[in-house]
């Protein structure tokens, strides 16, 4: 393809801290006309200098591939030039010198993956570097060393990233949503040098999965002591004074074998259920509660609102009532009455709003507009999912620092299973958390599975269609209120997860998740919510399928207490 279009300048810098030492990457992006089209400003890490160089010369490939993006522009018609004042990373990447540190040959070797899809990417050296490269540089080295000099860091967290554009967001003020493309904002964090376990000891329970200590966190302090805390480095809270927590996670992965006996599923290889039950609340929401209302109150956000067909609500209220934030719930008028009284007696205000889940998100958004609310909507904010996340890590630690072979999601959002395939990702770069493939090879993670109910189930329709993004469901209704969510912003992420993993999408009747339900609760002794129920009807089809045929240990995740739903 010919070269039509544009040429991107891009000005690139990395600073360095110390040799090796905390380390920036900064970039400023031209197009033809000398206008400033994007500013990157990266923390990296410890590195070298020129380590930090070739890392400041991807984000600067990275950057111009977000502007391409950006205009609808081939990259194939697109020059870049890029101005390092490293005369030897220049020339290294010229070929004119050979690259002889081990540390820098696989640093070129990706620069040339990303330079590959443009037309032309040259680098030359200059001393005519914009000077704003070297200051955004500076400033994202001299940010991080000057958090807390000489400690280890409370958390990792660098910066905000969007989901569907790749626009960076410094996380030191409230964000809702992408303001380039309205899309989901994800946490990035620092991996490098990350160790597993979380401080270096065993883990926080039993193996068998019992709610309880045990492990190096008996002698820690403070809120990581018994709770979901313990992965602080992983989470956005830079300061232990300011995590809100009521005693999350820690939840138990207990075993079916009765159910799973009845049902004839004994061909299938081992399942167990991850209980979100146990947490405070009675429901998984307490750890994206937990999570974002703790990086509200570091932000100095005194008031939070949220739309919510039920748990989310409940779990917030009581989070903000213990942070002493404001919190407002809107929640459809036919949610569980149990659920409204539970929200309000936290000393939440709670609004019923006619119609569904969408129906109360433009009310949340016309009332933010007037009385200065942070709205805290699913994926509307990006630290929900990194709470959420948290499932996945305990069953990564549970099963001994390696995976299962699969894990099966209800999914309404789809936070919790996103937060999944975020931190597998995570890990995986970390150089932690491979499952071995069954015939040979590596894998990052297990395969991810999204179940929903037949009466609202936008994800399962798309997979099975095809599709990348979801479509609004028409008349969504299920006994299954979680999962009544017939828009979800983060559909494209949840395809991408379930595909990316080799997973898939199911969906199981009312009828079929409430007698799950109700089996459980005589044979097992397990009250649980229908959402979770959902899941774990959606065994047998699956089975069926042939979904589960390599899966020799199956963890099922139930997002609740079944205490709340009128039997």
């Amino acid at each position: 393809m010919s070269p039509a279009g544009p040429t991107f300048v891009c000005h690139a810098d990395g600073a360095s801290h110390g040799n090796p030492g905390p380390a920036g990457a900064g970039v400023v992006v031209l197009d033809d006309n000398g206008r400033d089209r994007r500013r990157v400003s990266t923390f990296l890490g410890k590195a070298t200098n020129n380590v930090a160089e070739y890392l400041a010369i991807q984000e600067a490939v990275k950057a111009a591939a977000d502007v391409c993006r950006e205009d609808g522009l081939d990259p194939r018609t697109v020059s870049v030039i890029i101005k390092t004042d490293s005369e030897l990373v220049a020339r290294q990447i010229s070929g004119e010198y050979r690259v002889r540190s081990l540390d820098l040959a696989p640093l070129l070797r990706t620069y040339r993956e990303l330079a590959e899809p443009f037309y032309r990417v040259q680098v030359v050296a200059t001393s005519q570097t914009d000077p704003r490269a070297h200051e955004l540089a500076t400033r994202a080295a001299s940010r991080s060393a000057s958090s807390n000099p000489g400690q280890p860091r409370y958390s990792r967290l660098t910066h905000l990233e969007c989901s569907r554009c790749g626009e960076r967001f410094d996380p030191a003020k409230p964000h809702g949503p992408c303001s380039a493309c309205n899309g989901p904002l994800l946490a990035r964090y620092d991996l490098d040098g990350l160790t597993w376990p979380p401080g270096g000891g065993g883990p926080a329970w039993p193996a068998s999965g019992a709610r309880g200590g045990g492990g190096a966190a008996d002698a820690v302090s403070g809120p990581e002591a018994n709770s979901m805390w313990r992965y602080h480095d992983l989470l956005p809270v830079g300061s232990p004074r300011h995590v809100v927590s009521l005693g999350e996670g820690l939840t138990p992965l207990i075993p079916l074998p009765k159910f799973v006996a009845r049902l004839g599923l004994d061909g299938l290889g081992r399942i167990l259920l991850k209980d979100e039950g146990a947490n405070p609340t009675g429901t998984f929401k307490a750890r994206g509660a937990s999570a974002t209302i703790s990086r509200l109150v570091e932000l100095g956000v005194d008031r939070c609102a949220v739309p919510t067909a039920g748990n989310a609500g409940s779990a917030f209220a009581a989070y903000a009532a213990r942070a002493g934030l404001r919190f407002l719930a809107a929640m459809p008028e036919n949610t569980p009455e149990l659920i409204q009284a539970e929200c309000a007696s936290y000393g939440a205000i709670v609004e019923r709003v006619p119609g569904l889940l969408p129906d109360a998100a433009r009310y949340v958004r016309e009332r933010a507009k007037g009385e200065g609310w942070f709205v805290a909507s699913t994926f509307d904010e990006p630290y929900r999912v990194e709470g959420k996340k948290t499932i996945a890590l305990e069953i990564f630690e549970a099963f001994g620092g390696r995976w299962p072979d699969a894990i099966i999601f209800p999914v309404g959002g789809g936070v919790a299973l996103v937060a999944a395939w975020k931190v597998m990702q995570e890990l995986a770069e970390a150089g932690v958390g491979a499952v071995p493939r069954s015939r040979g090879g590596t894998r990052p993670g297990p395969k991810l599975f999204a179940v929903q109910a037949t009466g609202c189930s936008p994800v399962v329709q798309a997979f099975l269609g095809g599709r990348d993004e979801t479509e609004p469901f028409a008349g969504a209704q299920t006994a299954a209120v979680g999962l009544r969510v017939p828009s979800p912003k983060a559909g494209f992420l949840i395809l991408r997860a379930v595909r990316a993993t080799g997973g898939a999408a199911v969906a199981v009747t009312d009828e079929q998740l409430l007698a799950a339900a109700d089996e459980l609760r005589r044979v097992e002794g397990l009250d649980i919510c229908p959402e979770g129920a959902a899941a774990v009807a959606a065994l047998p089809e699956m089975a069926r399928q042939g979904l589960l045929a390599d899966c020799r240990e199956i963890v099922v995740v139930n997002t609740g207490t079944g205490l709340k739903y009128v039997k």
